[in-house]
């Protein structure tokens, strides 16, 4: 589909008016969800738990496929199945799941936009809707083919960054290396030193400072992260001061993700990052029987350490950062 390049948008409509938008521009093949299509998404999360971890904790925690309450809320867009190549025919408007062969594919629309289980042709009508919905959003991120064609799709032209290729990695039992000595989980007494751990491997990652989004939005979110036990640290016996750490970003009854693994510099090359993932697998096997991430394919010195911990390889992702 050809499109006008153009800049991400600087503001996020309703959810009624992003609905007419994506009706429009895709010719009612894709359509924004509502409540009576939660038991459709859920099944269709369930086909892939690790891939759509992100999205199925996020729609855990509203208990609807429908639109959450707020103008900058997000909604899940959706293409119901059809005879034809592809399967974009079907449903039009916001109501449940009326498509002829149900919910084929859908698509997370917030701050981060999220495919899932989308081919390509399903994929693109995905973008279209985005650029359509003029959402200002953060990433696109999620299997690599679909994420990357949802990008084109939006004729944006400002992405940031973009990274195509993201090994998406699992493990199922405890690794056979011993988990970090003294790793635990933090609590709240510990936000301070969490806060400062995760804003410097932030702005490494990243290339820009946390805060610059909303300090208290981000200092929010950490501190939820330790209050749901899922904030994992390791401190310096002699200073008390953070040397590992890494966090479950998502959270279902099926896959627990880590995110934000990160060592302090001055301790880097001293053994820590394999022992201190063993201690996170074990933390998270409590939580879910399966334990995944997703990490930058030239960051090889990453990978190598979760495939010694015990990760194999699943699929791959792709992000975009705006």
């Amino acid at each position: 589909m050809e499109m006008l390049r153009q800049r991400v948008p600087l503001w996020s409509p309703s959810a009624d008016a992003a609905a007419a938008r994506v009706h429009r521009a895709t010719r009612g093949h894709v359509r924004v969800l509502g409540h009576g299509d939660t038991p459709a998404l859920q099944r269709l999360l369930a086909t892939d738990p690790v891939a759509n971890v992100s999205v199925s904790t996020s729609v855990r925690a509203r208990q609807t496929a429908g639109p959450g309450r707020g103008r900058n809320s997000a909604v899940v867009m959706g293409i119901d199945g059809a005879a034809g190549a592809g399967g974009t025919g079907g449903a039009r408007g916001t109501g449940g799941a009326r498509g002829t062969s149900g919910l084929i594919a859908a698509c997370w629309a917030g701050t981060n936009i999220i495919p899932v289980a989308a081919n390509a042709e399903q994929a693109e009508l995905f973008g279209v809707a985005v650029g359509a919905m003029r959402r200002r959003v953060a990433s696109i991120y999620g299997e690599a083919e679909a994420a990357v064609e949802l990008y084109d799709a939006t004729g944006w032209t400002d992405a940031r960054d973009l990274r195509p290729e993201q090994p998406l990695m699992a493990i199922t039992a405890p690794s056979a290396i011993p988990p970090l000595a003294g790793s635990r989980l933090a609590v709240p007494e510990d936000f301070s030193r969490v806060e400062r751990a995760s804003a410097a491997m932030f702005a490494e990652e990243l290339g820009f400072s946390p805060y610059a989004q909303g300090a208290s939005q981000y200092r929010e979110r950490v501190r939820g992260l330790i209050d749901a036990g899922h904030s994992i640290i390791a401190e310096d016996p002699d200073t008390g001061e953070i040397v590992f750490k890494a966090e479950f970003g998502a959270a279902a009854p099926e896959v627990v993700q880590v995110q934000g693994v990160w060592v302090r510099p001055s301790f880097r090359g001293l053994g820590l990052a394999a022992p201190g993932m063993a201690a996170v697998v074990e933390h998270g096997l409590r939580l879910a029987p399966t334990v995944s991430l997703y990490v930058n394919s030239y960051n090889t010195a990453a990978i190598r350490t979760y495939e010694r911990v015990g990760f194999t390889q699943v699929g791959t992702f792709a992000t975009i950062l705006f």
